[in-house]
């Protein structure tokens, strides 16, 4: 494995030849084994959820509209156990959006291995499977293990055959309408994408928080839309710890986000 960073604090693990092999990866991931992935859990934080009103129940999501079409499962291995989770095309059609909990253990560094993205998993079916090339977190995940750098974006081995990526945005979302979506278990199990729709506060810790969301295990890495159906403002990363205060919580896009995706673009062009 190649391990790069720069000045700003971005570190990129790109797989060696034989590491992640396309091949070998989509082989390992039978349906069999993909039933028994454990869904990932957000991070769990500690306090009672925002003020705001309720987000609305999970619904399905139509995965031929935008922004859905863009999502889909995340499934990988770390630290001997096999994990699925949720993920998104944004920016390129090479590139992929989750939370960096499903990248690299906060609380070991070791990363995830096997990674295959299913977009527009439904079922035991999908519209492709796509492996990893490259990774790319900030070294703050784990030096300080905040939620606020549980963000990740990745370099795919190929191109997702979608017409239009999702755009990311630095914009305050403070009362403004947001949709997050993924793949939690509490709902059909896991195999169909599911959304909600709420209006974010600011928390603690330069973090996002929309009240009363139920979506639990799974839904890690989706992303948080605006009502144009195409801009990415965060990604599903912690739930409250009660689930009694029950809330989502993202990290901020900021310019340490913005860093991140130039670095990943440099990374793009050295290829």
């Amino acid at each position: 494995m190649d391990i790069t960073r720069d000045q700003n604090n971005n570190v990129a693990y790109s797989f060696g030849r034989g590491e992640n092999n396309g091949r070998d990866v989509i082989s390992y991931w039978t349906v069999e084994r993909k039933r028994r992935a454990t869904p990932v859990l957000p991070g769990m934080r500690n306090g009672g959820g925002p003020a705001n009103g309720p987000a609305t129940d999970p619904q399905l999501a139509d995965l031929s509209r935008m922004p859905f079409i863009t999502g889909g499962k995340l499934y990988y291995s770390m630290d001997g156990t096999d994990f699925v989770a949720s993920a998104s095309i944004f920016e390129r059609t090479n590139l992929l959006l989750t939370a960096a909990h499903c990248i690299q253990n906060k609380n070991t560094g070791n990363l995830g291995e096997k990674y295959l993205f299913e977009r527009c998993h439904q079922g035991e079916s999908a519209s492709e499977q796509l492996t990893f090339r490259t990774v790319a977190v900030k070294e703050f995940w784990y030096s300080e293990k905040k939620s606020k750098w549980d963000y990740s974006i990745v370099i795919l081995d190929q191109d997702a055959a979608v017409d239009t990526p999702l755009k990311y945005s630095l914009e305050g979302i403070a009362d403004k309408t947001v949709t997050a979506f993924g793949y939690p278990t509490n709902y059909y199990n896991g195999d169909s994408m599911v959304y909600i729709t709420g209006t974010p506060v600011r928390g603690a810790d330069s973090t996002w928080l929309i009240g009363g969301c139920k979506m639990r295990k799974g839904a890690s890495g989706g992303a948080w839309v605006l009502e144009d159906g195409q801009t990415v403002v965060g990604v599903n990363a912690f739930i409250a710890s009660p689930a009694t205060a029950s809330y989502l919580g993202s990290p901020i896009f900021d310019e340490n986000f913005e860093s991140l995706y130039q670095y990943v673009l440099t990374l793009l062009k050295e290829k």
